[in-house]
C-alpha cells in the first residue's frame, strides 16, 4: 500500500478531489495530527436475507454497516454451494401439475439446498441479483442514521455499476448519489465501492442501478427510512411484510440478450402464407389515446413473484404461488408501494376494499380516502392504509394493471391479451383457514353507475368508469410548513421533454438535445469534464440551426444564492398542437424534493380522448414573435434566445399563496400538457434530472443541474470532512511504514 493508493482511496470514498495530489497529501498529514480513528468494513452477507434492519436494537446515532453482493444468476433455478468444486452448483427448477416448486433432477432433496429458486415470472433467463436475490434486500433504516454500504461488484459480463439512492437528498455527500459518469466512475467487476450516507429525509424510498440498462435486470430494492404519519389512519406499519415494489418484467434480459437492440422494431410472425411473413409491434395505448405500451408486455411481478401468461391467457403457475400479504381482521395497514418499472405505469388495487392514500414518495400528503386506484409511474412511491374489513372469508387479489386500453390498441401481435397484462399477488386474512383461492374474483371491475376513484391520473378524463383525483388538486397536511419563497421563484425555466433529438436514439431528448454522459464526473473530476469537450455549447438544440444536438447539456443555476427558488415547466408536446404520439414522462430530480405546483392538460373530447396540445404554452422565434415550425423547445443562451417556451396564459391560481403544495421527486407530465415544479436551492452539488422509463433515460431525456458550486474543483468541500480525517490517519500510518 502506497500514497498514491491511499490518495485515490479517499477520493473514492469522499468524491473530493483537490486541486493536485500534493495538496491533498498536505491537507491530510495536517489531519492525521489532529485524530485518530480506526474504520473497518465488513466482508460477509447472509445469502437471501429478505431484510437488513438497521434499527433493531440499534439508534439513530449508529452507524449500520452493510455489504451488497451484485452478480448474474438464472430465475427458476435452485443453487447449492459446493465447497469441494467452490462454486456453485445450480439445478433448474418447475411447477408440477398441483403448483408446487420441484427441482427437475431426480432425487434431489431441495430442502439441503442452499438457495431456494428466485420465481419472477416463471421463465428461465439471466437476472441481476443482491445478496443472492432479486429484488435486493429491503433496508430499513432510522431518519439520520449514518449507512455504509459497500458495493461489490461481481458480476461476469465486465459491466461497472453504481447504485442511487432514490430518495436520498444526499445533502454534502454529493459524491455517493450514485450515477455513473456524474458523482462517479463506475464500480469495476470484482471492485467494490463503499457508500456513506444519512438515511434523509424519512418515508419510503428506494435503491437502484444507475447504470445503463441494469435496473430493469433486476438491480433494485427498498430502502425504508422509519417514520409515523401524522394522523390516526392506520395502526400497523410493518415495512418488512407490506413493502410491494412493482416492475413490468420480461422474458429476455435487457443486456445479454440485447432486447433493446430492435426497441420499437419488434416483429412478430403472423402466418407462413403472408407476405412479408412478419408485423411489426404497434404501440398499444390508453385511454385518451396517447402511447403507452412502447415494449410488449410480457408479465408483471410484485416483488419477486408474478405469473406470465402466453397468446391465449393461459399459464402454469397457479395462484398459490404468488406473493401472501397477511393481516389480521379489523386491523388497518400501512402498505409501502414503490414502482420500479420499465416503462409502463401500473393502477394499484386490492379487490374488496378501498385504500386511504397518506403519503408520495416519502411525503405526507392530505390523506385520501375511499381510492379504488393509485397509478404509479417508474420512480414514484404511493403509501396506502388496507382496512382489513372485509367480512368474507376468503382470499383477495391484489392486482397492479396497466393503462393500456383494449379498444384503442391493436390485439394481435401481443405475447399475451391485454386483460392479463398485469402483476399480481394475494391478500390473506390470517383466520382465513385455507390458502386456495378458488372462489377469488376475476372479474371485479367498475361500471357507469358505480365509478372508480382512481388517484394520480396522467389525463383529466379516464374512460367512462373512473373519476380522477389528480396531483394538482393533492395538497401538503395542513400541519406541514411551506416556505413563503416557494410561492415566489425567483427563476423560471422551461424544459420539453420529447423525441425531438437524434434519430439514432430514437429522438429522446430535453429541449431538443440528446443527452450524452461525459468521460469525467465533475463531482470528482471537474477539470477533466470541463475541458472534454462533451457539454453543450447552449441551450437547447435544432439541427436547422445548430448541429450539435447530442452533448451534455447543463441547466447552470449557479447564479442564484442558496436559498432562492427554481421553477421549471415541464412541457410535453410538439410544435404541432394537433399531433399526438406522445407519452406520458415521469421525470425524477436528484438531490432534492419539489413542491408540485400546477399540472395542465391537453383538451379532450367528450369521450376522453386527445383532441389538441395545451393552449397555455406557446414557443416562438424572437426574430419576429412567430410561432415555432419545427421543433417545441428552447434554443439559445439565457440573454439571446433564438426560440424560447414561454407562458400564452399563466393558469389562475399558478401564483396563489393559499395552496399548500405537496411534495415529490417524480412527477408525471401528461401528453400535449404541462407540469410545474419548484425547489429550494440549498444542496450544493451535481444533480441529474431526467424521465424514469428506463430506455427514455439511456437514450438521452436527460439534463444535468449545476447547483452552488463554488469551488474550482466542482465539489462542495462538505462533502466528506470526517472521510478526510479518517484518511488522514491512513497516511500518516502509510508513512511511519515505509519510514519503518
Amino acid at each position: 500500500m502506497d500514497v498514491k493508493f491511499a490518495i485515490d482511496w479517499v477520493i473514492e470514498k469522499t468524491g473530493f478531489r483537490p486541486f493536485s495530489d500534493k495538496q491533498m497529501l498536505t491537507t491530510l498529514i495536517l489531519l492525521a495530527s489532529i485524530a485518530s480513528i480506526g474504520y473497518c468494513i465488513a466482508s460477509g452477507y447472509d445469502p437471501q436475507e429478505k431484510i437488513i434492519d438497521c434499527t433493531e436494537g440499534r439508534s439513530a446515532e449508529s452507524v449500520c454497516d452493510i455489504t451488497l453482493k451484485v452478480e448474474y444468476l438464472t430465475s427458476m433455478t435452485y443453487y447449492n454451494n459446493t465447497a469441494e468444486l467452490k462454486q456453485s452448483r445450480g439445478y433448474r427448477a418447475a411447477f408440477d401439475s398441483n403448483g408446487t416448486l420441484v427441482t427437475l433432477l431426480p432425487g434431489v432433496d431441495t430442502t439441503k439446498l442452499a438457495m431456494k429458486p428466485i420465481q419472477t415470472d416463471g421463465t428461465y433467463r439471466p437476472i441481476i441479483t443482491v445478496n443472492g436475490q432479486m429484488p435486493g434486500p429491503t433496508i430499513i433504516a432510522h431518519e439520520s442514521q449514518t449507512l455504509n454500504v459497500t458495493v461489490y461488484n461481481e458480476l461476469i459480463s465486465e459491466e461497472g455499476i453504481t447504485i442511487h439512492w432514490h430518495g436520498i437528498h444526499q445533502v454534502g455527500t454529493t459524491g455517493n448519489d450514485g450515477v455513473a459518469f456524474i458523482s462517479q466512475l463506475p464500480i469495476e467487476p470484482l471492485h467494490h465501492f463503499t457508500y456513506i450516507f444519512k438515511a434523509s429525509p424519512s418515508g419510503t424510498h428506494w435503491y437502484h442501478a444507475h447504470s445503463g440498462l441494469q435496473r430493469i435486470d433486476g438491480l433494485y430494492g427498498a430502502l425504508i427510512v422509519k417514520d409515523t404519519v401524522p394522523g390516526n389512519s392506520y395502526d400497523q406499519d410493518l415495512p418488512d411484510q407490506h413493502t410491494l415494489i412493482l416492475m413490468d418484467w420480461y422474458g429476455q434480459s435487457f443486456l445479454t440478450d440485447h432486447l433493446t437492440y430492435g426497441l420499437q422494431h419488434f416483429w412478430f410472425k403472423e402466418s407462413q402464407e403472408n407476405d412479408p411473413p412478419y408485423a411489426m409491434y404497434r404501440h398499444t395505448r390508453s385511454t385518451d389515446g396517447s402511447i403507452v405500451g412502447v415494449i410488449p408486455f410480457w408479465s408483471g411481478i410484485i416483488n419477486d413473484k408474478g405469473r406470465h401468461f402466453d397468446e391465449n391467457g393461459q399459464t402454469n403457475i397457479k395462484p398459490q404461488s404468488l406473493n401472501y400479504f397477511n393481516v389480521v381482521r379489523g386491523s388497518r395497514y400501512r402498505f409501502r408501494l414503490i414502482g420500479a418499472q420499465e416503462s409502463n405505469p401500473f393502477r394499484f388495487s386490492v379487490e374488496g376494499h378501498t385504500l386511504t392514500v397518506i403519503t408520495s414518495d416519502g411525503n405526507p400528503i392530505k390523506p385520501i380516502e375511499n381510492v379504488d386506484y393509485v397509478i404509479i409511474y417508474g420512480g414514484e412511491r404511493y403509501d396506502v392504509v388496507i382496512h382489513a374489513n372485509n367480512t368474507e372469508q376468503r382470499n383477495f387479489w391484489i392486482w397492479a394493471q396497466t393503462l393500456e386500453d383494449i379498444d384503442l390498441s391493436n390485439n394481435e401481435v401481443f405475447f399475451n391479451p391485454i386483460n392479463y397484462h398485469r402483476a399480481e399477488a394475494i391478500l390473506h386474512y390470517t383466520d382465513v383457514q385455507t390458502m386456495d383461492i378458488s372462489n377469488i374474483n376475476e372479474t371485479w371491475e367498475c361500471n357507469d353507475l358505480s365509478k372508480c376513484i382512481a388517484v394520480n391520473c396522467p389525463y383529466t378524463v379516464y374512460g367512462s368508469i373512473y373519476d380522477c383525483i389528480n396531483f394538482e388538486v393533492i395538497e401538503e397536511l395542513e400541519d406541514d410548513i411551506i416556505p413563503d419563497a416557494i410561492y415566489y421563484p425567483n427563476k423560471t425555466i422551461f424544459l420539453n421533454w420529447g423525441f425531438q433529438g437524434e434519430a439514432t436514439t430514437f429522438g429522446s431528448a430535453v429541449d431538443g438535445v440528446t443527452f450524452r454522459f461525459p468521460a469525467y464526473p465533475p463531482v470528482t473530476h471537474f477539470n477533466d469534464f470541463e475541458n472534454s469537450g462533451t457539454i453543450c455549447p447552449r441551450r437547447g438544440c435544432d439541427t436547422s440551426i445548430v448541429n450539435q444536438c447530442a452533448c451534455t447539456q447543463v441547466i447552470d443555476i449557479n447564479d442564484l444564492p442558496k436559498g432562492s427558488v427554481v421553477e421549471m415547466v415541464f412541457t410535453n408536446r410538439e410544435a404541432n398542437p394537433d399531433l399526438h404520439i406522445g407519452i406520458a414522462h415521469p421525470i425524477h430530480i436528484h438531490g432534492h424534493y419539489f413542491y408540485v405546483v400546477d399540472i395542465g392538460y391537453p383538451t379532450y373530447d367528450s369521450n376522453g380522448l386527445f383532441v389538441r396540445s395545451t393552449e397555455n404554452i406557446e414557443c416562438v422565434v424572437n426574430a419576429d414573435n412567430s410561432s415555432c415550425t419545427t421543433r417545441f423547445v428552447t434554443i439559445g443562451d439565457e440573454n439571446n434566445f433564438i426560440q424560447e417556451i414561454k407562458w400564452r396564459n399563466v393558469t389562475d391560481g399558478l401564483y396563489s399563496t393559499g395552496k399548500k403544495y405537496p411534495r415529490k421527486d417524480t412527477v408525471i407530465v401528461p401528453y400535449g400538457g404541462y407540469t410545474v415544479i419548484r425547489f429550494v436551492v440549498d444542496n450544493p452539488g451535481w444533480w441529474l434530472l431526467h424521465c424514469h422509463v428506463t430506455h427514455h433515460h439511456a437514450k438521452g431525456m436527460t439534463v444535468l443541474i449545476k447547483e452552488l458550486q463554488r469551488t474550482p474543483s466542482g465539489s462542495s468541500l462538505i462533502v466528506g470532512p470526517v472521510w478526510m480525517v479518517f484518511a488522514g490517519l491512513l497516511i500518516a500510518m502509510v508513512s511511519m511504514n515505509t519510514v519503518m
